[in-house]
């Protein structure tokens, strides 16, 4: 969580989830929840899974995985399976590390939804119009690694499901839950004043400083866009775009206090993307206009 203002009439100052504001209900020393220890144990749990899923899928369809690129099908069905059993399993494993629900933990904020949901809609199809219009003054990948699911109407389909659903949950919960507030937890670890009155801060107080949260933001961003470099190809111009997405996404998150919202802003992104290509190609019906 931050502690950056927000406006009073809008969202309610942020509170320290590991106290009451009734002193005689404080919980004892702040917990820094998540903290660098979980991003690790969930992105270990994801690479795990995504690479059990494309293993197990592979060898049941008798496929080679150094043939991988061949079957977008395949490959995606693994991906959507993996993303959704790393959110299952880690929906039971961490509110047992936390004695917390992992809504709460992850910062998850529907209220804030609630509250700005318009706003926050809108933000995602601007972005998207931005992000799409830069890449016109960039090179542009040859090919995709979803290029072969654009062929047919069904998978159309479900890669549009894909990635205005799961993929913006999963990805969001990865990066603006887990791992931003992890490296904003290391950076004021590691700044922090080594005396009794810094210790004292430390335990009073989850929330984090503001060069924190700047840091984690820039930080964080990277590994978000090398996810998405091989589905483009390495062009480096586009995972260029998307490192910049996702610093507006981290500020979503941060302004907000909430990845329901920074979910609900990529989701609206890459509906955005596919809604101009379901009305360019007649819903899906002619996938041929691509190419022309």
């Amino acid at each position: 969580m931050s502690n950056l203002p927000v406006p009073g009439a809008v969202e309610p100052k942020a509170l320290d989830i590991q106290h009451d504001t009734d002193p005689a209900q404080d919980h004892g020393p702040a917990r820094h929840i998540p903290h660098f220890g979980h991003a690790v144990l969930f992105f270990s749990l994801g690479f795990l899974l995504v690479n059990l899923c494309a293993l197990g899928l592979f060898s049941a369809a008798h496929i080679r995985l150094d043939s991988i690129s061949q079957h977008p099908g395949i490959a995606l069905a693994a991906q959507a399976l993996a993303y959704a059993l790393t959110l299952g399993i880690s929906a039971w494993i961490f509110p047992r590390l936390w004695t917390l629900s992992f809504l709460h933990g992850i910062h998850w904020n529907f209220l804030a939804v609630r509250r700005r949901w318009y706003s926050i809609a809108a933000g995602g199809v601007l972005l998207s119009a931005v992000a799409q219009s830069s890449l016109h003054f960039l090179p542009e990948p040859k090919s995709t690694a979803f290029d072969g699911l654009l062929k047919s109407q069904h998978a159309a389909w479900l890669l549009m499901s894909f990635a205005v659903l799961l993929a913006p949950l999963t990805e969001e919960i990865a990066f603006r839950g887990f791992l931003l507030p992890a490296i904003a937890t290391a950076y004021d670890w590691l700044s922090l004043e080594r005396s009794p009155a810094g210790l004292d801060r430390w335990q009073r107080s989850s929330l984090h400083s503001t060069s924190a949260l700047v840091f984690s933001a820039i930080f964080s961003s990277i590994p978000f866009a090398l996810l998405h470099a091989d589905q483009l190809s390495h062009a480096w111009g586009a995972v260029g775009v998307l490192y910049g997405v996702s610093l507006i996404l981290s500020l979503v998150r941060i302004r907000t206090h909430s990845v329901a919202c920074s979910v609900l802003m990529h989701a609206t992104y890459n509906f955005s993307i596919f809604a101009v290509i379901l009305f360019s190609t007649g819903g899906f019906r002619h996938l041929e206009r691509l190419v022309q």
